[in-house]
């Protein structure tokens, strides 16, 4: 909660009252506390009594009780000596005399000593055990029925056991004498804490009941003022609002009439778009069908590209079968040659021979002449190969340059089908973005029409509005007799009967396209500002 949302909180009538509720229980929160403190500080000192005085006071009482006891138990004892069983009875409740002393220094060194005792005790504490020693002798000395003992007994009374039993009874006095002090001084701090907490509750009841009447009486008439100052202000409000009524009325009709015309033309603008989405969804159908007829020249194109690398491959198959086939035929070449040199040979050699090598001369001629005709075989077969090789190197040279393009083809066939298939796509989404805008065109005509029912819905309850502020104006005249308690002049305030113009029906006709009028909330604020109201309670 920031600083100007507390501030507009406490100047409501709300936070006013509340404030004002608010100091009585902030007066009796500082009393309760106030009492609190000085209970505690009583309950405090009746503790440190209770806790401290009370049982250290009492233990020093039985100390002073059990010593008086023995000393009054041992001369009785003495006094009886005549009667075993009242001596014996007297000895030992001198005994439980001794036993009780004990018990109760012990109990009175245990607990914690207030200021100044500890210096007491330290005068004594060697004193007080030699002291219960000497009891406990003359116990033992009486016990006996021997004169001298019963001497000795009552010298000790006489005299040891009376000096430790003046240091003790000295002790005694001045340890009563400071918790008597201290008690004093405890109850007197009681009675003036008491008086100070009743003194401090009677003050701040009185400040606090004079603060709340000076508030309550300052913020009655503030609150008059302020109810005074808004239910002028509503008075002229009214007065205003009858006055924008009649301009509500006006933008109303003025809205419907905008609406309806905006309405037709919407109407146009939707049957446009319908007639362009059927020229589009045609174009899309076509390049449908183009890129169908476009993916089928391509899978032909592809086939006979894969038909003219298959007769490349046969080409050069045949050609590289022609060359080892010339080879060959070198070979028979060489042989033939060889077999014509052996044939000379071998007639050379029959000539030599004379008559006996005529018949191996005539079959070296006759190998002679076949060898001759093998080489003229080979030879043409040579030159026939030989230009079978450079026809089909001719034709391999075509066929790949065939090969290369087709395969340019191909690419241009498969740049057209991606590029048929783009144009598709791009079709069909231009068809949806179409029939999306066709939609939406429609909601813009629902919404229009929906407008135009609005504005006319405007229009008749601009009346009733009238009404409302003539009744707000009479209420207003009521609310500061109310709070004024007399009668209010209303001079200078015009209140008339309104009545609202009856709206006009106004019938849907088709207009040329033009700038779409302003939204209606920017003409008429729907909602209400309620930054600037007067006579409500938001801000009590």
């Amino acid at each position: 909660m920031n600083k100007n949302t507390i501030s507009a909180w406490f100047n409501g009538i709300r936070g006013r009252l509340l404030f004002v509720a608010f100091i009585p229980m902030l007066a009796s929160t500082i009393v309760f506390f106030v009492a609190i403190n000085g209970l505690d500080k009583v309950n405090a000192l009746l503790e440190d009594a209770h806790t401290l005085i009370i049982p250290n006071f009492s233990y020093i009482g039985d100390m002073r009780q059990a010593r008086n006891k023995f000393g009054y138990r041992a001369w009785a004892a003495i006094d009886a000596m005549g009667n075993e069983a009242v001596r014996t009875k007297q000895l030992d409740t001198a005994a439980e005399g001794i036993d009780e002393f004990e018990s109760s220094y012990k109990k009175y060194t245990d607990a914690r000593f207030v200021e100044g005792e500890a210096a007491i005790h330290d005068q004594v504490k060697d004193a007080v055990p030699q002291f219960i020693a000497v009891m406990r002798d003359i116990v033992t000395l009486l016990r006996t029925t021997e004169p001298e003992k019963i001497n000795q007994a009552k010298q000790l009374l006489n005299g040891k056991f009376g000096e430790l039993n003046t240091v003790v009874r000295d002790f005694n006095d001045k340890v009563a004498n400071i918790y008597n002090a201290r008690a004093d001084h405890e109850s007197k701090l009681a009675k003036e804490t008491r008086t100070n907490v009743f003194n401090l509750i009677l003050g701040i009841s009185l400040i606090s009941g004079l603060v709340i009447f000076g508030l309550i009486v300052w913020m009655s008439s503030r609150i008059a003022n302020s109810v005074s100052s808004i239910a002028d202000r509503l008075t002229t409000a009214a007065s205003q609002v009858a006055t924008s009524v009649e301009q509500l009325n006006e933008a109303g009709n003025s809205l419907s009439q905008s609406s309806t015309e905006a309405a037709a033309s919407l109407e146009e603008t939707v049957a446009s778009l319908e007639e362009m989405t059927s020229m589009v969804k045609m174009n899309s159908d076509n390049a449908k069908q183009a890129a169908a007829l476009s993916a089928s020249s391509r899978e032909s194109a592809e086939s006979g590209e894969k038909e003219i690398q298959n007769l490349i491959r046969s080409m050069t198959q045949i050609s590289e079968s022609s060359k080892k086939i010339e080879e060959i035929i070198h070979v028979i070449d060489d042989i033939a040659f060889q077999t014509n040199l052996l044939a000379l040979n071998a007639a050379v050699e029959a000539a030599r021979a004379g008559e006996q090598g005529k018949g191996f001369a005539v079959v070296a001629e006759a190998v002679r002449a076949l060898a001759q005709r093998s080489a003229a075989s080979a030879k043409d077969i040579s030159s026939l190969i030989k230009d079978s090789v450079s026809q089909i190197e001719a034709g391999s040279q075509i066929a790949d340059n065939s090969g290369t393009v087709l395969t340019n083809i191909v690419n241009s066939i498969k740049k057209v089908s991606d590029l048929n298939i783009e144009i598709a796509t791009a079709s069909a989404e231009q068809t949806t973005g179409i029939q999306q805008i066709s939609k939406a065109m429609n909601q813009l005509d629902q919404a229009s029409q929906s407008n135009a029912a609005s504005a006319e819905e405007i229009a008749a309850t601009s009346g009733e509005i009238s009404n409302l502020a003539i009744t707000s104006q009479n209420l207003t005249v009521e609310l500061n007799t109310v709070i004024l308690g007399e009668a209010f002049s209303a001079e200078g305030v015009h209140v008339t009967k309104h009545v609202a113009a009856k709206p006009q029906k106004t019938a849907k006709v088709a207009v040329k396209s033009k700038p779409a009028p302003p939204a209606s909330k920017e003409t008429i604020p729907f909602d209400e500002d309620t930054r600037n109201h007067v006579g409500t309670t938001d801000g009590f």
